[in-house]
């Protein structure tokens, strides 16, 4: 491997092999997944191959290739044929400001990454060309909506490294269940409900769901996708209501962490939420640096699906439910895809600020070159208490673990499919000094989380 272009050590790859190898388990993942429900999803449920179909898979040269071999390999035993386009990546560590680069645009200062770029997003002539050459599915991407493609099924691989792959080999209708027993108090008593998140790093926010956002008439108004359904959204259940805004749901406390979904871990960072809205930006280092100016050049700007001018309102509380959800090695590294992965770890969750995905507001301010997108602190331990219009408390997440994996409904499930201690026990849990690892956060981590993880990761692979 190569050395990062700014000059740093080379990113440390002792757990990928030059020789591709497919091991067992990462085979029987695969044979999982390429049967499992085809969902249109970039957090995908499977890819429901059959005979004679042709698949296109884009792997880059940052994926993990014994990702590749596993899922090729069991895809050409059910008599598919696979084409593989690959996209030469040139790895490197990441910075604070990639989540700029990979969540925002048209923002003044950010300068384009060649490497980043390639890596991170789709390539969207390709969704063209697997139509035009009749190809049954195009897997590519590992986070945002898909489109709906005329004739070819469209999947992501939101796993493609040999630790997180693992987790592909989960059992469909476990897993279904999961997602299902985790939104069922969220959609049967959060109309009109009021929500305390909290978590060890800082995050103490409470807010009301509003009941409207239960309605489809809601979000035609604005053309607006409608995220909250009856049917879960797969791996990515929305904990608060989505865009459009008008009176804003009342959201006022503050969330600090030290994480987002493509940038280097940052100096711990708190964000003061007012009715809704971003007012003020603590620490973050380079990060936060970055996102205060923004926020300021942002502040008058009217986007269609907000309340009042600013762009960084609150869109997304989103909980992850994959017990078998891991971090990888060299996880902050464009091969280590960030902390994209662990997102979706039961448990988990990450808070959006600024426009939601692929809403009328981004093409709005796509066509005036007006900044627009979001900005992400995720919360590793956090507590999601619900509290129903009748005054009952839901508790979704405590101290980052998913109640639904102790529902007797689930566990019966569990049971019927293995062993389900084994099956519902979470395969990693995020480390943090002075929460579940020896140290004082403040002193040991928040002040320099990057390097805190890479010793605590340097640590592991030493036994």
């Amino acid at each position: 491997m190569a050395s990062t272009e700014n000059g740093a050590a080379p990113i440390s790859t002792e757990s990928r092999v030059d020789q591709v190898v497919v091991a067992p388990t990462l085979l029987d993942a695969a044979r999982t997944i390429v049967r499992g429900p085809s969902l249109n999803r970039t957090k995908t449920a499977g890819y429901d191959i059959k005979a004679g179909e042709r698949v296109l898979l884009v792997e880059k040269a940052t994926d993990d290739p014994a990702v590749t071999a596993a899922l090729v390999e069991a895809m050409t035993e059910l008599d598919a044929s696979v084409d593989i386009f690959h996209v030469d990546v040139a790895d490197r560590a990441l910075d604070p400001l990639d989540e700029f680069r990979g969540m925002m645009h048209n923002v003044p200062g950010i300068e384009r990454d060649v490497a980043f770029d390639a890596w991170q997003g789709r390539l969207k002539w390709l969704e063209d060309a697997a139509v035009k050459q009749g190809y049954s599915l195009l897997l590519q991407g590992e986070g945002g909506p898909l489109p709906v493609l005329d004739g070819t099924r469209y999947e992501g691989i939101p796993w493609y490294h040999r630790a997180t792959f693992p987790a592909a080999g989960f059992p469909w209708p476990l897993w279904d269940r999961i997602n299902e027993t985790a939104w069922k108090p969220i959609w049967e008593h959060g109309r009109g409900a009021n929500v305390h998140l909290t978590d060890p790093e800082g995050t103490d926010l409470r807010f009301e769901l509003k009941a409207e956002h239960w309605t489809a008439e809601h979000y035609e108004r604005t053309n607006s996708r409608r995220r909250f359904v009856d049917k879960y959204y797969l791996g990515h259940l929305y904990g608060y209501p989505t865009p459009p805004y008008n009176p804003m749901p009342t959201v006022n406390g503050v969330v600090a962490g030290t994480l987002n979904h493509y940038g280097k871990p940052f100096q711990h960072c708190t964000l003061t939420v007012e009715d809704g809205q971003v007012t003020r930006i603590d620490g973050g280092g380079e990060y936060g640096e970055k996102w205060r100016e923004v926020l300021h050049e942002t502040r008058n700007i009217q986007y269609p699906e907000h309340p009042g001018p600013g762009l960084f309102w609150l869109w997304e509380a989103a909980i992850g439910t994959h017990p078998k959800m891991v971090r990888p090695p060299y996880a902050f590294s464009l091969a280590g895809h960030a902390a994209m992965f662990e997102r979706l770890s039961s448990g988990y969750m990450h808070m959006g600020f600024g426009t939601a995905n692929g809403n009328p507001s981004e093409a709005w301010a796509e066509e005036r070159g007006i900044t627009w997108g979001h900005l992400h602190i995720h919360l590793q331990l956090p507590t999601y208490v619900l509290t129903s219009t009748a005054g009952e408390d839901f508790t979704v997440v405590e101290e980052g673990r998913l109640s639904a994996l102790s529902d007797p409904g689930v566990v019966e499930l569990a049971e019927q499919l293995g062993n389900p201690e084994e099956l519902l026990q979470k395969a990693w849990t995020p480390p943090l000094p002075g929460v579940n690892e020896p140290g004082d956060y403040w002193a040991d981590y928040a002040h320099d989380p990057a390097t805190w993880l890479d010793n605590h990761a340097a640590k592991l692979r030493a036994g």
